[in-house]
């Protein structure tokens, strides 16, 4: 067994021991069963991994009120210690971090609970990071505690176990906006992974608490858009392509997300094309880590002579683009947009050997090239309908890559 599932798994185990020690059965059988279970994955544990798991396993303590608390260091006392957790969490500095929490007392407060809980998830321990978001729901019932969990346990990869704490979360009297919005992401996820008959009705259960949600003010906007895309994408699933257009077209109005410009910009492409690469525009303006956006955006550029902007936005794209095709057709549009700014030959050269790096079979870009040489040649410039412009993006494609992020 290789080191990763065997880190996956001992974490699963390891939980599961601490559960069934919570319920007093410590010694029964099934508990030695795991124990020697976890045994014989240690040995696959790297030591930093070995480390980290005794570590986890004091934590797991907390939740059963048995952990002993580290000794202060002379003069220190838990209000400075709190301090400090909170600067180094701040930071980012997740096991220094643990430490520091492992010299309070008792936890008892639901927010330091949920911090143990970040720091354990920000250092790939998803499924027990799940375990601290339960404990501080415990200690304080709140709907990010909730929402919380049921993430980590997407990110786990436990779909149909988030699937079933939802349906327990949906069947309640009373839910919060924040909550069903939380919900509905996680449907979202586990409905691909769904036999087929039942999707639908999971689909239409999304869409039925994000229409409920999405108004709630108590949520974040960067929450209810979200909700909105999701929603948007399960009325697609439905064949309710103007009610997923509605849902795109509030998600942006809500909050002009990445997600929300995309999925709107992909559902205008046939019918306002002008209002589609404005949305993929801006979404490439906010950083947006897809690669597809930056071809829509770049050529737009071009087209309308923003050669600056053109270039600007080849530069960002490379960045996050890892596809051949992608790249070598971005190089091949900043060389473009480099000749058309009166950059130096030696630098357009350069762009273009680039693109034929990524490309080097691609008829366009040599067409290209042979144009570029021929206008250095007679010295005159060229203009933008002298170049040949060819997207290549699978809409299909940008659907599901999008789908898969919501």
């Amino acid at each position: 067994m290789t080191a990763v599932p065997a880190r996956e798994r001992y974490e699963a185990l390891l939980i599961e021991l601490h559960r069934e020690m919570r319920a007093g059965r410590g010694e029964a059988p099934c508990s030695e069963e795991l124990r020697d279970e976890m045994a014989a994955l240690w040995y696959g544990l790297s030591d930093d991994d070995a480390a980290l798991f005794d570590e986890l396993s004091e934590d797991l303590y907390i939740i059963e009120g048995k952990r002993a608390a580290m000794p202060f260091a002379e003069g220190e006392t838990a209000e400075a210690v709190l301090q400090r957790l909170s600067v180094v969490f701040m930071a980012g500095e997740s096991r220094q971090a643990l430490a520091l929490s492992r010299k309070l007392p008792s936890i008892d407060d639901a927010r330091t609970a949920f911090v143990i809980a970040r720091c354990w998830e920000r250092l790939g321990f998803p499924r027990a990071a799940v375990s601290f978001y339960d404990f501080a729901n415990e200690l304080e019932p709140k709907a990010v505690y909730e929402v919380a969990a049921l993430e980590a346990l997407a990110r786990a990869g436990a779909l149909d176990e988030a699937a079933q704490r939802a349906e327990v979360i949906e069947k309640r009297p009373i839910v919060s906006g924040p909550l069903l919005l939380g919900v509905a992401s996680v449907l979202h996820r586990a409905a691909a992974n769904a036999e087929k008959l039942k999707q639908p009705s999971i689909h239409q259960r999304i869409v039925n608490m994000v229409e409920a949600a999405w108004d709630d003010r108590t949520a974040l906007p960067s929450v209810r858009a979200m909700g909105l895309v999701v929603a948007g994408f399960s009325y697609q699933d439905l064949g309710k392509s103007e009610l997923a257009f509605r849902s795109f077209e509030r998600a942006v109005a809500v909050h002009p997300s990445e997600a929300s410009l995309l999925a709107r910009g992909l559902a205008l492409l046939h019918v306002d094309r002008a209002k589609a690469l404005r949305d993929f525009t801006e979404a490439v303006k906010l950083g947006t880590k897809f690669d597809w956006p930056y071809l829509y955006a770049v050529q737009n550029a071009l087209e309308a002579r923003r050669f600056a902007e053109a270039e600007r936005f080849c530069e960002m794209g490379v960045v996050f683009a890892k596809r051949a095709e992608v790249r070598g057709r971005l190089f091949e549009w900043w060389a473009i947009a480099a000749a058309e700014l009166g950059r130096t030959a030696a630098e357009v050269t350069a762009l273009f050997d680039l693109a034929m790096a990524e490309l080097p079979l691609d008829l366009v870009i040599r067409r290209n090239v042979r144009r570029y040489r021929k206008f250095l040649e007679i010295e005159r410039a060229l203009a933008v309908s002298d170049w040949e412009l060819i997207p290549e993006v699978d809409e299909a494609k940008a659907w599901a890559s999008l789908g898969r992020a919501a």
